[in-house]
């Protein structure tokens, strides 16, 4: 967010009868930068784990920063949803991640973009929607970075309610890309899908998809995966 978010829009001179003059705007700016420059500390933090909220971030399959990502996709994409609903979201995140087409850090799923800095073009768009991404209610980010822990849990008992969709949307739009695809579920105001089973190219139908935590076997494999790759760099 930048000092000319938080400055107002001027109106013409014609509605004023006559022009600013620059010592009230230079004033005006000092006063709206000296605001800014208190409100950041806030923003930053806006976006990090408040200090009074215990998760156990050794508990998690993933790091810090992946938890925060995937929050933050609950918030903006989700918020108003059952928590049904709002797991739903996040474990398409999931189920992305555990997809060769998809990243496999959450972070890298959650900002993907088709076309590179052009607006409206993500996968979630709130993130190229051209507005601040800093969640502005802290009792529904706490929510967010509940649900987040309670799905990246390395003993998670909380089964996969889109029986592993890749995608979805909202239950009142009609989607062209949606043709063909199999509807697993309607949770909430989300209709989710994944790729019928007769057409799909079997490997990246996960064959764990069904077992109660996949994500955390995958996550495992992953950094083996990682671990084995170092040491070889190591060796040479």
């Amino acid at each position: 967010m930048t000092l000319m978010h938080l400055m107002p829009r001027r109106f013409s001179a014609a509605h004023h009868g006559k022009p600013w003059r620059r010592p009230r705007i230079a004033l005006f700016a000092a006063a709206v930068a000296a605001v800014f420059s208190a409100f950041q500390p806030t923003l930053a933090q806006a976006l990090d784990i408040p200090d009074d909220l215990q998760i156990d971030l050794n508990s998690i399959v993933v790091s810090k920063a992946e938890l925060i990502c995937l929050a933050q996709n609950d918030y903006w994409e989700a918020r108003s949803e059952v928590i049904a609903g709002r797991i739903a979201v996040a474990r398409v995140v999931l189920n992305r991640a555990m997809d060769a087409r998809y990243p496999s850090n959450l972070c890298d799923v959650v900002k993907q973009s088709r076309v590179t800095g052009v607006l409206h073009r993500c996968q979630f768009s709130w993130y190229c929607d051209g507005k601040t991404d800093v969640p502005y209610d802290p009792k529904v980010w706490r929510d967010s970075l509940k649900i987040a822990a309670a799905v990246l849990q390395k003993d998670s008992a909380i089964p996969d309610p889109t029986d592993g969709a890749l995608w979805y949307h909202a239950d009142f739009t009609r989607p062209s890309w949606a043709l063909g695809f199999e509807s697993t579920t309607i949770i909430g105001t989300h209709v989710f899908y994944r790729e019928p089973q007769e057409v799909a190219d079997m490997p990246k139908r996960k064959p764990f998809v069904e077992r109660l935590n996949a994500f955390a076997d995958f996550v495992a494999e992953r950094k083996l995966a990682a671990t084995v790759a170092e040491r070889k760099l190591a060796s040479r």
